[in-house]
């Protein structure tokens, strides 16, 4: 999975995230502070004594019931039972428990009895069983809150397409259809589905057949099965409607197809193509990559604005949030890049999480971190040096973002939800670790192991120790310290550097120190790593040691460079980037400079960018401002523009003002108008001047952020320039990032004007023409701009207005946003708790109801002076769900917009 709040957690799609995640580690609750509650407790795979084996799904989906949101349906459980002696009594070989939750239940079949309590189907025997029996259950699907998403057309947005479409990480099946919904089970499907016969229907497996009905050729009933291959319930997928299609050939026989929902007019064939049409290609590298072939008869995608969590792997059916569909404007910044990079991230779940399937979730790593890391390979093979490195880089930082706020063991069984798992732990953390691995055991070693990792294991559930042992048997090492610290173990190499250049003897001496130790999270006083440092001199020659520890040298190493005769000009630590690891390191001005201007490694540059910037003195600003406009990689730009924009010196103001005037990589120049938030006369000068004479390198995305930044200048003229931008046909892009950023620009302007003009588009006839996607930027604006208001009976009046979208919105996009916006009110919320508790702890998932409701709580004890507090604190939590887009390569458009990206 590429959660939009996680590879990708995506910078658009953070605006619909309400962030309100906690989780934790296998461990004492303690030792993960801030992973998870204190209600958290340690989560087992279930017992398997009666096991689920195959799944035939019917179900009754024509227009006229998906205009309902509701389907009629039947499945058929093949189950076996395990008793050992058939006759047995014990529970456990007579019991199967079904999570079915809000499920009408009509009729059971195959059972001695049965009970269902709303939330469990529990199935009774008299006498346990060895071999199979059939259990039919007969029940209806009516208005579900998770798993199965119905888009209909309504008066506040006509313009849907109809369809229905599921989407299950981490346990949302449960909600439509009665099943073990965890990962240990895994049964073979068929699918029946009845529906409209100018609809679509597709599912998981073979398409078997559609045929029209004999007696109504209105309605058509189309077969797949999965039969060669089984399938845990979180994988299991359909989706019937009005869809574009576009056929694209086949691999080794597999069919590839492409399909969006048709919403709006850019949902085109070309656009399909546009943004899927590498897909053969990258099976073709993947099978090659890791010997193995595709298993499935076809290979699917399809893109919906119902998926939940950024994109999912179901098996032969993978789901695409719609924020992926691209084409030529938006692709000028390097959104294309990305969409690729996620599209190779859910290919490589089919070897690492549909293939061969983690147990329970303490081993979702074995799945996120290698489809991630796969993401990474992709790039390395296919992208420059510069490119690659970039990616791991901007990988690192995403884990390192929340380790700064937490760590955990990479495999923990302590959490609150399943759901809490999928973070930058998993995803980054876990993709570096595995090269860390790639690196130690070496290359070619590394990759036969993993293909007879895939080999022995296809077609059932593993744990880590089994990937363990493959890599130890094709080695020779033992591995045991390097789970023990990296996987079991928690936290990572922080590393403190000091310089000193002996002239008399021209030895540069590195001293390099680990600086993690914490007893109390038992985070060791050294990690087992070898630290390579290059120096290089004024005449360009690189001079390379390697900084070893492990017990016997302890966390403090010193080495001696020798130079001959020339002078040091700079200094990179790991910098081919084989560590996981943070470091403190400031050398002095002339060492940065000179790493900043003529360092090999990107990493090694945007750190010496950095230490100038955390330097702030004149001198130091002034490198910095001298040396940037001739970086040639324009990663290393957008790094150092956003360091600039979290910095509170004018002089990195002013360097972002230049740097408006002159920048024209579309790509950088995404980041740096995202970074030009400062309230300034100069940024606000140059952001016009980008408006007006760079519009060519200007994608959607780009205009987004300038618009938004345009608000922050308060500016009394640019109220009515963004009123008219947005009544501007052409501000009409694809995902509407445009009137996205000019309705966050509105927000923040804290004008009457802007006020007036969001509570006509939110609450005025202007609504019904919005585009839906623009929703939940609107709620956040319109709440932004009315805690500003002067007049107190106006505040009020707005906080009721967002209540009642918390109570009565149909989108749960739009009540958390809701929620969200009227935690941004001092005492003006209070009334509006309870709904808000009520709808939190009613209307969504269980794997979100929790932290939901926690939120929520949080919010009582507020003040009328508290609203800067909660918004930071909101912002806060923000920033921890949208862990998995964060990680990959969105990393760098984190600013306070709440655009930035965790990825599934």
């Amino acid at each position: 999975m590429s959660p939009c709040c996680n590879i990708h957690s995506l910078a658009e799609c953070s605006d619909e995230a309400l962030s309100l995640s906690t989780a934790s580690g296998h461990y004492p609750i303690a030792l993960n502070k801030n992973f998870a509650t204190d209600a958290a407790k340690p989560s087992y795979a279930p017992h398997s004594r009666i096991l689920p084996v195959h799944i035939r799904i019917s179900l009754q989906s024509t227009e006229t019931e998906l205009k309902a949101s509701r389907v009629p349906a039947a499945v058929s459980v093949t189950v076996r039972g395990h008793s050992g002696a058939s006759g047995s009594v014990a529970k456990v070989d007579r019991v199967l428990k079904l999570n079915a939750v809000d499920l009408t239940i009509n009729a059971v079949k195959g059972v001695d009895s049965w009970d269902h309590d709303g939330k469990i189907l529990e199935l009774h025997w008299t006498k346990g069983f060895d071999g199979e029996k059939v259990v039919d259950i007969d029940y209806v699907i009516e208005k579900p809150i998770a798993g199965l998403y119905f888009h209909v057309a309504d008066e506040a947005v006509p313009d849907r397409a109809l369809h229905v479409i599921t989407d299950h990480e981490t346990e949302r099946a449960r909600y439509w259809l009665p099943c073990v919904d965890v990962p240990l089970v895994r049964t073979t499907l068929e699918f029946v589905i009845t529906h409209s016969t100018h609809h679509t229907a597709v599912a998981n497996g073979a398409h078997i057949s559609t045929t029209p009905n004999a007696d109504n050729a209105a309605i058509s009933t189309t077969i797949y099965k999965l039969a060669n291959h089984t399938c845990p319930s979180y994988l299991i997928c359909w989706a019937v409607g009005d869809f574009v299609t576009v056929d694209d050939g086949d691999v080794d026989g597999m069919k590839l197809q492409y399909l969006c929902s048709r919403d709006n007019e850019f949902v085109t064939p070309e656009n399909l193509l546009k943004t899927f049409g590498k897909t053969g290609a990258m099976v073709r590298w993947m099978q090659n990559k890791l010997g193995f072939k595709f298993p499935w008869e076809k290979y699917y995608q399809i893109v919906s604005p119902k998926i939940e969590g950024g994109a999912m792997e179901n098996i032969s059916l993978v789901t695409y949030k719609d924020i992926f569909l691209t084409n030529d404007n938006l692709s000028k910044d390097g959104w294309e890049t990305i969409v690729d990079n996620v599209n190779v991230h859910e290919m490589a779940h089919t070897y690492f999480g549909d293939l061969i399937t983690m147990r329970h979730f303490e081993h979702v790593w074995l799945k996120e971190s290698w489809a991630t890391y796969m993401g990474y390979l992709w790039s390395e093979d296919h992208s420059s040096h510069e490119d690659a490195r970039y990616e791991i880089f901007t990988e690192m930082e995403g884990y390192m973002q929340e380790a700064a706020s937490y760590v955990r063991p990479i495999v923990c069984r302590t959490y609150n939800s399943s759901w809490d798992m999928f973070d930058s732990h998993t995803y980054p953390g876990g993709s570096f670790r595995l090269h860390m691995l790639r690196w130690i055991v070496g290359s070619d070693t590394f990759w036969a192991g993993v293909k007879n990792y895939i080999k022995k294991y296809a077609g059932t559930f593993v744990e880590t120790e089994d990937f363990k042992r493959e890599l130890e048997l094709e080695s020779g090492l033992n591995l045991t310290k390097f789970f023990d610290q990296w996987i079991y173990g928690r936290g990572h190499v922080k590393l403190k550097a000091d310089y000193e250049f002996i002239a008399d003897r021209k030895l540069v001496q590195i001293t390099l120190e680990q600086t993690q130790f914490n007893k109390d999270l038992e985070i060791p006083l050294v990690f087992d790593v070898t630290v390579e440092v290059d120096v290089i001199d004024v005449d360009g020659k690189v001079h390379t040691a390697e900084v070893v520890f492990n017990d016997a040298t302890g966390p403090k190493v010193v080495a001696f460079i020798s130079l001959g005769a020339a002078k040091p000009d700079a200094v990179e630590i790991d910098p081919r980037g084989k560590v996981l690891h943070s470091l403190e390191f400031n050398p002095g001005e002339a060492i940065l400079e000179g790493t900043a201007k003529r360092g090999r490694d990107i990493m090694s540059r945007i750190r010496a960018y950095r230490q100038l910037i955390k330097n702030g003195g004149v001198s130091s600003m002034k490198k910095v401002a001298a040396a940037l406009p001739d970086e040639p990689f324009y990663g290393v730009r957008c790094a150092v523009y956003s360091s600039l924009s979290n910095s509170e010196l004018q002089s990195a103001v002013d360097v972002i003002a230049n740097s408006l005037l002159t920048e024209r990589d579309p790509k950088a120049l995404r980041v740096l108008v995202n970074s030009a938030s400062a309230k300034d006369a100069g940024i606000r000068e140059g952001l016009l001047s980008v408006l007006s004479t760079k519009a060519d390198l200007l994608s959607p995305r780009s205009r987004r952020f300038l618009y938004t930044n345009l608000g922050r200048q308060k500016h009394a003229e640019d109220a009515s320039l963004l009123i008219a931008a947005w009544n501007d046909p052409a501000s009409r892009d694809l995902h509407f990032h445009t009137y996205q950023g000019i309705l966050a620009g509105l927000g923040l302007h804290r004008s009457e004007a802007a006020f007036d003009h969001l509570h006509s588009i939110l609450f005025g006839a202007e609504r019904r023409a919005m585009p839906e996607p623009c929703h939940v930027v609107a709620v956040d604006a319109y709440a932004s701009a009315a805690v500003w208001l002067e007049n107190a009976l106006h505040r009020k009046e707005a906080a009721e207005r967002l209540a009642h979208l918390v109570r009565a919105d149909g989108s749960h996009r739009v009540q958390k946003a809701a929620i969200r916006a009227l935690a941004k009110f001092g005492d003006e919320k209070k009334p509006h708790l309870r709904v808000c508790a009520a709808v939190a702890a009613t209307a969504f998932a269980e794997q979100d109801t929790e932290q939901l409701v926690a939120f929520v709580k949080g919010l009582s004890g507020g003040g009328a002076g508290d609203a800067a507090g909660l918004k930071k604190t909101v912002d806060e939590l923000d920033t921890k769900l949208k862990k998995v887009e964060q990680t990959l390569l969105l990393m760098e458009a984190k600013k306070e917009s709440g655009l930035f990206v965790k990825s599934d």
